[in-house]
């Protein structure tokens, strides 16, 4: 039978990142374990962000910045066999105590810790350290066998890091938990030394991983330059002075006169090198000297008392363990090249949503996408996100085996695959993956996870509206081609897809040649209330609309003939005579060659437009505030598999004029939440009399706007969008494990 674990956070001004310590907690895979969470004398709102979790963790009180008391108060709560101690700027791997506690079914065994990653999330931080009786750390090699200096009096011993330590609660016990002395540095290594002197044992594991932030505190800078030396040197005198004994007082004076020497130089460098000022530099020496002089006193007294225990109060009672009880979670992978905020829209937006609203159903999500700089792993609000590069090694392998082209999608494909195999050290259950260049294909093959794909525009379905294809013949037969073919052959034998509309199944059906609907559910996108998070209600924009006499008719998308550009330009120079009627554009900027093109593709010149002001590319917050301020969202688009516009604009009260093609005919329902029509020469003509109709006619323009937003309230919303995605990842799951 497992052990019993209580996990300890301590913490002290925190709170932006304690909730992501706390859920990643909460994502454990372990039978019995309690999460004990002390808060130092914390000014920032750590305390409203523990009361969250009131009811389901033990929420204590330290009043003094001092790690050794607020780590005393968490085991003096504990009511677990084992006690672990994770920093509140750490994450755990979910099968981090299965890893460490496996140990402790040998009785000698006292302490056991993990490697630790750093905050890149792919580099260590920490594997194995071995210090002297002094606290010097020596670093040894991953295959040094710790085991054999687990001895009393030994020279060297094993040095847990404290954010992946782990210790049974009766060893704590008996040599009376951590020292008070040390308010910083050294706690968890006075701990160890300590057990070990006891006859207690104290070991490796490096499967049990945390994912360490190393951020900013009262000691130290986000950049992590010291504010303050004096606690580290405290503790560092006193431990040299206390456990070095053995070692004769001309080494004890040498290694204290070396470490001052050390940290005078490093005060020094910062300051000539301009990241700490003079005054800042006097008083880090100034910490040096008291710190000393402290240290010394305290060793001193120690050593006079013959104090051999640390300052654990026993008289306290734990009370009664109180288990973390969440049920079995869904452990999903979603694929995106792209992410908000460098990319908002289509799939990358798409997946941001889902994997915030699957976050809030209760699953554990991790996101894979493409590294801006270097490959990095976060966890962050909850969701664990894999930044990966291109893996050039492994691209010509998956492009012979899968017949595409090796450098930009094989060599992404060969990165995520790689993503994916550490992933299921996870228990990762399935991954997602878009359409749109097959981002994660070998997936399909891959027997240990369920998969699932997702349907959006494909190269196929793309190609009509992508005259360069054509034009560039070499690319055309080499790559396009290659990708249409190797669509084909996935949505033949994907078990799982995930479709948006269905008129992108008639439409991929007829383009493939495959009946694919008996292997797809349809989950309609959704969006955010833009309107609610703008502080409005739709009563409130339709008294908004009242004092404003203009119509404003808003366009957000790409240039490019798919979007239908040309036939909102067109629609503007219809009513360009309109007075009453405005125009904004969003999503493309107006260069010189952009013009050019605009003209020639649509007969109007976007500058001659006097009643129409573009834009250009825009953030997010810029396209919500555009949404809530337009009367009427423009969708011309000669092709959309669903329209993430349609229910982004029904969201913020706009109804939607589009052309009844594709996704946007089961988004828009015609006369109550928008209109649709039938031809790109009807969205002009007839469109350009509905605006005119609609600025001069208030009641039906406010009985759309009612209709739009009620449509998206009841269809289109993220929680169910969400719920009914998670119900499909579940049932995909249930039926691979049937099959295996």
């Amino acid at each position: 039978m497992a052990p019993s674990v209580s996990i300890v956070i301590n913490t002290l001004n925190r709170a932006t990142l304690l909730g992501d310590a706390i859920s990643g907690v909460f994502q454990l895979d372990y039978p019995s374990f309690e999460l004990i969470v002390v808060n130092g004398p914390s000014t920032d709102n750590s305390e409203a962000i523990l009361e969250g979790w009131h009811g389901k963790i033990k929420h204590l009180r330290c009043s003094e910045a001092n790690l050794s008391i607020s780590r005393n108060v968490g085991i003096a709560a504990a009511a677990g066999d084992i006690v672990a101690f994770l920093d509140d700027d750490a994450v755990p791997h979910p099968r981090w105590l299965r890893y460490l506690t496996r140990h402790y079914a040998d009785p000698s065994i006292g302490g056991v810790g993990g490697f630790t990653v750093d905050n890149t999330g792919v580099r260590w931080q920490v594997r194995k350290t071995i210090c002297d009786r002094f606290g010097n750390a020596v670093l040894v090699d991953d295959f040094f066998d710790e085991r054999s200096l687990n001895f009393p009096g030994t020279p060297y011993y094993p040095s847990l890091l404290g954010t992946n330590s782990s210790f049974r609660l009766a060893a704590l016990q008996e040599i009376g938990g951590f020292d008070h002395t040390f308010a910083y540095l050294l706690d968890e290594t006075d701990v160890c030394l300590r057990l070990v002197d006891a006859g207690w044992h104290v070991v490796y594991e490096p499967a049990a991983m945390i994912f360490h932030q190393f951020a900013e505190s009262h000691t130290r800078s986000a950049n992590r330059k010291p504010r303050t030396l004096y606690p580290s040197v405290v503790s560092k005198t006193y431990f040299t002075n206390r456990h070095g004994q053995v070692e004769g007082l001309s080494s004890i004076a040498q290694t204290i006169e070396d470490y001052r020497d050390e940290l005078f130089r490093a005060n020094a460098w910062l300051e000539d090198h301009g990241d700490i000022s003079h005054r800042h530099r006097l008083s880090l020496d100034e910490d040096v000297e008291h710190g000393t002089q402290a240290g010394l006193k305290a060793s001193y007294r120690a050593l006079v008392e013959g104090k051999e225990r640390g300052d654990l109060s026993l008289a306290s009672k734990p009370g009664e363990f109180l288990p973390v009880q969440e049920p079995a979670r869904l452990r999903v992978a979603l694929v995106s090249q792209g992410l908000p905020p460098e990319n908002d829209a289509g799939i990358a937006r798409w997946t941001s949503l889902l994997a915030a609203g699957l976050r809030n159903m209760g699953l554990d999500v991790h996101v894979i996408t493409r590294a801006k700089d270097e490959p990095a792993r976060s966890y962050q609000n909850g969701i664990w996100y894999h930044e990966v590069a291109r893996d050039a090694a492994g691209a010509d392998l998956i492009s012979a085996k899968y017949h595409v082209p090796a450098s930009g999608v094989a060599d992404w494909m060969s990165a995520i695959s790689r993503e994916i195999d550490f992933l299921k050290t996870f228990g990762l259950d399935l991954v997602s993956f878009p359409i749109w260049d097959l981002e994660a294909l070998p997936v399909l093959d891959d027997p240990d996870v369920a998969s699932v794909i997702s349907l959006h525009t494909t190269y196929a379905l793309a190609r009509p509206y992508k005259p360069e294809w054509t034009t560039r013949i070499a690319y055309g037969r080499g790559f396009v081609d290659k990708m249409i073919a190797a669509e084909a052959k996935a949505l033949g034998f994907a078990p799982a897809i995930l479709a948006n509309s269905n008129a992108v199944v008639r439409e991929i059906d007829e383009a493939y040649g495959q009946q694919i609907s008996d292997r797809c559910r349809l989950v309609q996108h959704g969006t955010p209330d833009i309107l609610t998070e703008a502080g409005l209600t739709v009563a409130e924009k339709i008294a908004r609309k009242r004092s404003n006499k203009k119509l404003r008719v808003l366009f957000a998308g790409r240039f490019e003939p798919r979007k239908g550009y040309d036939l909102a330009l067109r629609m503007a120079a219809a009513v360009a005579g309109k007075q009453a009627i405005h125009f904004d554009f969003a999503g493309c900027e107006l260069t010189e060659s952009t013009v050019q093109r605009a003209t020639a593709q649509s007969g109007v010149d976007p500058g001659s437009l006097r009643n129409a002001a573009f834009h250009g590319d825009v953030d997010r917050a810029r396209l919500d505030q555009l949404f809530v301020q337009s009367d009427v969202v423009i969708m011309p688009s000669r092709f959309e598999s669903f329209g993430l516009v349609a229910i982004e604009a029904m969201a913020a009260g706009s109804p939607v004029l589009a052309l009844s093609i594709g996704g946007l005919a089961e988004v828009v329902e015609d006369g109550i939440s928008g209109y649709l029509f039938q031809s790109e020469n009807e969205f002009v003509e007839a469109g350009a009399d509905t605006l005119t109709r609609l600025a001069e006619n208030p009641i039906e323009l406010e009985r759309l706007t009612s209709g739009a937003y009620s449509q998206f309230q009841e269809r289109f919303s993220v929680p169910e969008m969400a719920r009914l995605v998670a119900e499909f990842f579940g049932e995909v799951v249930a039926a691979r494990k049937e099959r295996t």
